[in-house]
């Protein structure tokens, strides 16, 4: 084992250097790679601001040290909005906005220039095309349909809904929505292979042309808050879905069409903290998890039977470092080996540089898996029983100042299964390739396009890129075959085709639907191979997939087989069982997603294992799809540049920050740590973070001497919300959250209930307690859900949108004397104000994730049963009275800023959110007043 080593960590900080104005401009790491180095090397990161405070330029330490200029380079306008973004990653990129905030045109780094057209100004103004110019051919790619307000359309809650979207894989046709507005019923349309997404024609009936005649149906059943109860897949197979009081996965049930229902959950239990800890599946097979009670940090895995508990399937022991970074993993299921005069043992361990990059890594491996490469390794059949089938290895990594992966050495000496992965690196920004590619850094660009997305994979490999910055197509060059990819408007892929240019032309398909994949296999014009595979969308920790065939089913395989997918920390498919709770096979993982090992009980049923590191899908081409991009694990890089731009550093192509063993990417855009049981931490260090380091988004705006009346209006608001927004400190507001719970729990006490006394007040509708109670649910807040404004469902209703303030502001005398540029600031106004309200409701239900896994820890360990039932009453009344009291400094917020916010609000509404609050008080009330913080 390799061993954890804190020297390595010894004056290593990480410096922030402020400038007059507080904004960081210098950025000072410290890098270690061995423990007993003396000195560590300095890697600065640069920054700069204009005169308005926004960041302008970013430098990281490769080109600060070679003074070889900025990884981004940015122009704004007078509002802060974005108008150029240069990336030496992801090439340049302009948007425009029109006055009301909305993008219009967009010209991407491959030269394609993207055109959005809206409804008129008598009308609500919603998207209806976009049109994409490429190389002077243009198309319509999008068109959109809105409901009008008939009576059938009233009927499906369809009026002013958007029910047929025409987009780049053909149609979505929306049927039936929920009061809620849960999609009820929504069926798929693909475009027909020869026809390419252009719906340029006027007539509707043209458009339809283009598709293929079958007809995919989704149906959803929900309960009263949206939650999904059943849903019915489009070959009508029905998925069924239970739930406990605290809304969390209780059971689920799958029902084959025309067959009888089977379990798939038998039983979920969770913590207080909202941690699973006992999960029954319907094969019979228990998971049980354990966690740190200082950290929360998961600790242990463990898979059985039921009717063999003695004999674990997979027991898996983490340990971690004192920041949460894994340091060893151990199988205690598996038995330690003897080949070859070594020690075979089942245990993984992991070694980082100060800077938590990955640099080591042990374990073992199957003895003749040979190099890591685009091919998967034959799995060994029959599953093995003897010693001489694995052995140890030893990985090693390097990385550049960018943190660009550069080598892979592996080394795995009773085998003689060592060699190196190299990749090369370009000297003008961070794009690489292996070096059997190109060797030259001054060639690397040549294996890519404008906009950052490689062009060849592996050598006779060529990569094509739709106008949007999707892979394509993988072809393999002399036209022996081919892959190609189609994508919906929401960049999800839907289709993909593998063709072989065999005697026959062997064609698979795989069609992507709602908890449902069609895949075929055609040899000419004879359909081979007519297979279902039904995906239960929620099985607790494991993935279960059902494979029905209608046509050519395997001899050695069941059809309707059901397969249990056991993961890892990192998500990653190990153990699969069957329904029976028998082995179909075992997977291993090398750290950036390589398979160590793999064993199956036969090789066909092994060939239906589609899901593997990650919990991906890996392709024909090895390939993970993520669905905003695409992964290469023999290189540990991605294909493209990051969409998400610089969220998890400056490097647009480095996976999961260097350090694969403790954090995820759920879809190609952000790292996620997955180490961490304290979920609420995770929301206080993203409110830090942002109040630390982006303060560069607010605007320093001072008011011009000379304005029209209209304009000095619009320069209040602006400035009032700027100075909202530039006032917030989430440190203070931990504090105000703090004495705010008890305050909350005396409002409860007499009848105070959020939410409807500022609807009485006609400032706002805002997250009250009831709903908030039902869709903020804190444990499943993430950096992903963070970053994309978390609690939608909360903050939605806390209405502060543009067209809400101007609205307001419209209704005064002002508006004759409005100039178009003071329209831009007051489009500002709403965001920063929004931006508030939601970092206001992180914030909370952060700290009260954190405080109340604090106090459930404190419960688990109290030796006295008095001082458990104390402490654990005490944890409850405090989530409880946080989401009372989050709702209400919401509600508060509103209050205090009405002059900002609409105030039209409509009685329907206010009926079911005071129903919502009638029915949830008198429960909450009682709660809190049991474990007496109210009398």
């Amino acid at each position: 084992m390799i061993g954890y080593n804190s020297a390595i960590n010894r004056n290593t900080p990480s410096v922030n250097v402020l400038d007059n104005r507080g904004l960081n401009v210098r950025t000072l790491e410290y890098l270690r790679t061995q423990a007993d180095e003396e000195n560590s090397s300095e890697l600065i990161t640069r920054y700069e601001f204009n005169t308005q405070g926004f960041q302008v330029k970013s430098t990281d330490p490769r080109r600060y040290k070679n003074q070889n200029g900025s990884n981004f380079t940015r122009v704004f306008n007078l509002a802060g909005n974005t108008l150029r973004e240069e990336s030496i990653d992801a090439g340049r990129t302009i948007t425009l906005n029109d006055i009301e905030g909305r993008p219009v045109l967009s010209i991407n780094a491959i030269g394609v220039r993207q055109t959005n057209h809206y409804e008129d100004n008598t009308l609500p103004g919603r998207l209806l095309t976009v049109t994409e110019l490429v190389q002077e051919n243009e198309k319509i790619t999008e068109r959109l349909i809105w409901a009008s307000h008939s009576d059938a359309e009233k009927n499906q809650n369809l009026a002013g809904q958007c029910v047929r979207h025409y987009d780049t894989a053909g149609l979505v046709q929306l049927e039936s929505l929920s009061l809620t507005g849960t999609i009820l019923s929504q069926s798929r349309q693909l475009i027909a292979d020869d026809q390419e997404a252009d719906w340029r024609s006027d007539d509707e009936n043209n458009w339809r042309t283009k598709l293929n005649d079958n007809i995919f149906t989704t149906q959803n059943k929900t309960d009263a808050i949206g939650a999904l109860l059943t849903q019915i897949d489009a070959k009508g197979n029905v998925q069924r879905l239970s739930y406990d009081v605290a809304g969390q996965l209780k059971g689920s049930w799958l029902t084959l069409k025309g067959q009888s229902e089977k379990v798939i959950v038998q039983s979920l239990t969770w913590s207080a903290a909202g941690q699973k800890l006992r999960e029954e599946h319907g094969n019979g097979v228990i998971t049980e998890y354990t966690y740190e009670p200082e950290t929360l940090r998961l600790i242990n895995i463990t898979t059985r039977r039921t009717q063999d508990s003695a004999k674990p399937l997979q027991d898996l022991r983490y340990e971690y470092d004192p920041v949460g970074n894994v340091i060893s993993i151990r199988n205690d299921a598996e038995a330690t080996r003897f080949w070859r005069n070594q020690k075979v043992v089942p245990e993984n361990a992991y070694a980082y540089d100060s800077l938590y990059q990955l640099i080591k890594a042990t374990g073992r491996e199957i003895a003749n898996i040979g190099q890591q490469g685009n091919q998967l390794p034959s799995p060994v059949t029959p599953l093995p029983t003897d010693d001489n089938t694995y052995t140890n290895y030893t990985r090693t990594y390097s990385y550049d100042d960018s943190g660009n992966l550069t080598q892979i050495r592996h080394s795995a000496p009773a085998s003689n299964n060592n060699y190196t992965t190299d990749m090369t690196i370009s000297n003008r920004n961070n794009r690489g390739v292996l070096n059997t590619l190109t060797k030259d850094p001054n060639l690397v660009d040549t294996f890519f396009d404008a906009g950052g997305h490689q062009t060849s994979l592996l050598s006779g490999q060529s990569l094509n890129w739709t106008s949007r910055g999707e892979l394509q197509q993988v072809s393999q060059n002399g036209n022996t075959g081919s892959e190609w990819y189609r994508y919906g408007s929401d960049g999800m892929r839907v289709l993909k085709v593998n063709e072989q240019q065999t005697e026959n032309a062997m064609q698979r398909r795989v069609t992507y639907l709602p908890g449902l994949e069609l895949r075929t296999t055609q040899n000419g014009a004879n359909i081979t191979e007519d297979l279902q595979v039904i995906t239960v969308g929620k099985a607790g920790r494991a993935q279960v997939r059902v494979l029905h065939w209608e046509k050519g089913q395997p001899a050695s395989i069941d059809n309707n087989q059901v397969r249990y997918s056991y993961d890892n920390l990192t998500d990653s498919s190990e153990l699969e069982l069957n329904m029976h709770g028998e082995i179909i096979s075992w997977e291993e993982y090398y750290p950036y997603g390589g398979t160590a090992v793999w064993a199956a009980r036969n090789q066909i049923e092994a060939g239906y294992k589609t899901i593997r590191y990650s919990g991906k899908e890996r392709d024909a081409t090895g390939l993970y799809y993520y669905g905003y991009r695409y992964y290469q694990p023999w290189a540990g890089r991605w294909l493209s540049a990051d969409p998400a731009g610089t969220v998890d550093g400056l490097n647009l192509y480095r996976m999961v920050r260097n350090n694969p063993m403790t954090g995820i990417d759920e879809d190609g855009r952000i790292f996620k740590t997955v180490a961490t049981g304290a979920l609420g931490v995770g929301g206080v260090a993203y409110e830090l973070y942002k109040h630390r380091n982006q303060q560069a988004e607010r605007p320093q705006i001072s008011s011009p001497t000379s304005e029209s009346y209209g304009d000095q209006q619009i320069s209040k608001i602006t400035q009032k919300a700027s100075t909202l927004k530039a006032n917030y400190d989430p440190i203070k507001q931990m504090a105000h959250n703090i004495t705010g719970r008890k305050e909350a729990a005396e409002h409860l006490a007499h009848g105070q209930v959020p939410g409807v006394q500022a609807i009485k007040e006609g400032a706002s509708l805002v997250a009250t307690a009831g709903e908030f109670a039902a869709a903020g649910n804190v444990g499943e807040l993430n950096k992903t859900e963070l970053t994309k404004a978390a609690g939608t469902d909360a903050i939605n209703n806390f209405s502060l949108t543009f067209a809400g303030i101007k609205k307001v502001f419209k209704a005064g005398t002002a508006t004759a004397t409005v100039t178009p540029e003071k329209l831009e600031e007051l489009q500002k106004a709403s965001d920063d104000l929004k931006e508030v309200a939601t970092d206001t409701l992180i914030t909370g239900a952060s700290l009260g994730a954190t405080v109340g896994a604090t106090l459930d820890t404190a419960a688990a360990i109290a030796p006295h049963p008095a001082a458990k039932i104390a402490l654990k009453g005490l944890s409850l009344a405090w989530k409880v009275t946080g989401v009372v009291h989050t709702a209400e400094e919401l509600g508060e917020l509103a209050e205090k800023h009405k002059d900002l916010v609409s105030n039209e609000l409509g009685q329907e509404l206010k009926r079911e959110i005071t129903e919502a609050n009638q029915i949830r008080k008198g429960t909450i009330l009682s709660k809190v007043r049991e474990h007496g913080l109210i009398r």
